[in-house]
């Protein structure tokens, strides 16, 4: 009988992550469009639900986590997967799951298309701003020591 609740405990965490997964890629294309269309204050608003949502997910792992090692408590499975193995519900909890790690790859790439955003703004920006000083105005490279470089179209043939 306590397996039979946690596993459906389990069910019900799953779920909330497939959610929650899901509010937190909506927050992401907001951003995106915030972004796109320099609008601040959605950016401000879509920055808070990221942040609330992410920690809904802490949240819902450790849940996650806990209820995984009551179902196997001597084993301490490595992944869901191996958790889910030979529960009456195994495919049911496989398929949450896989929403969830979908959810999580779609996240991913979206924070890091909205992070593109950020730093192509911010080098726009950066080059506005020393037009504006007098500056050359030519964007400045980086070596390989990280060192700035205007070396634009030298490149080293070969070290001694």
């Amino acid at each position: 009988m306590h397996a039979e609740r946690t596993q459906h405990s389990l069910e019900e965490v799953l779920a909330q992550e497939v959610q929650c997964t899901g509010r937190l890629l909506e927050c992401l294309e907001a951003e995106r469009s915030a972004l796109t269309r320099r609008d601040l204050e959605l950016l401000e608003n879509t920055t808070r639900g990221k942040l609330r949502y992410t920690r809904r997910l802490e949240e819902l792992e450790q849940q996650r986590e806990t209820l995984m090692t009551e179902l196997n408590p001597a084993s301490a499975p490595r992944t869901p997967p191996e958790c889910f193995r030979g529960l009456p519900q195994a495919d049911r909890l496989a398929d949450l799951w896989q929403q969830v790690l979908d959810n999580t790859r779609a996240c991913q790439t979206g924070n890091l298309t909205n992070g593109g955003i950020l730093e192509s703004s911010r080098q726009h920006i950066e080059q506005a701003l020393s037009i504006l000083r007098g500056q050359s105005g030519a964007p400045s490279l980086y070596d390989p020591s990280g060192d700035a470089s205007a070396n634009l179209g030298q490149r080293e043939l070969g070290k001694v």
